[in-house]
């Protein structure tokens, strides 16, 4: 009996870990086929932390970030970073990323740029039908990378959980044992 109740504990404190934490949606795209910015072509890489419990639009399926950043090569842009983001992002409801937009820029104002990277999913009717695309651009001069019609792929990692959560756990773990002990001894 003890067994199956610190089982059954255990079980609901971890079940609670996962669904408390949003993940963190890791966008690989393809190697660009034209590409004058590096040595070698590469590819996007960028990750996105979405704020689903918070965000003010969430009834419009918009929602804001706990933090991003995009890159490709030795071009590094992200919120810590101050650069700013356009983008829109569509959902199925498992929370997957099913179609996508985002245009990430050194500054704030996206015309207005020395480094920007964008990624287009083929699914996206509001920008651009069955025209996926990355692409990267550097000013001054300018040079650019690009793959078309040949977009990535997302994968979620789980978020990992604070230390504070880890501590309820324990607590709560805790508890069951005490109580356990406390009825073994009042059984004796």
């Amino acid at each position: 009996m003890k067994l199956h109740q610190f089982a059954l504990a255990a079980a609901l404190a971890v079940a609670a870990l996962g669904s408390a934490q949003a993940g963190i949606y890791t966008y690989t795209g393809n190697f660009a086929t034209h590409d004058t910015i590096g040595d070698a072509p590469t590819r996007i890489i960028a990750h996105f932390e979405f704020d689903f419990e918070n965000s003010p639009s969430a009834e419009y399926n918009a929602y804001e970030f706990k933090s991003w950043d995009v890159s490709y090569g030795s071009i590094h842009l992200s919120s810590a970073a101050g650069n700013g983001l356009m983008n829109r992002f569509t959902f199925d409801t498992a929370m997957n990323i099913t179609g996508w937009f985002f245009n990430a820029s050194d500054t704030a104002e996206p015309w207005n740029y020395n480094a920007n990277i964008q990624s287009l999913s083929d699914n996206f009717i509001f920008y651009a039908p069955n025209e996926a695309h990355d692409i990267a651009l550097l000013e001054n001069p300018l040079r650019s990378a690009a793959v078309y019609g040949n977009q990535g792929t997302w994968t979620l990692a789980p978020a990992v959980p604070e230390p504070a959560t880890y501590l309820m756990l324990g607590a709560g773990l805790a508890a069951v044992g005490f109580a356990s002990r406390k009825r073994r001894r009042q059984a004796a």
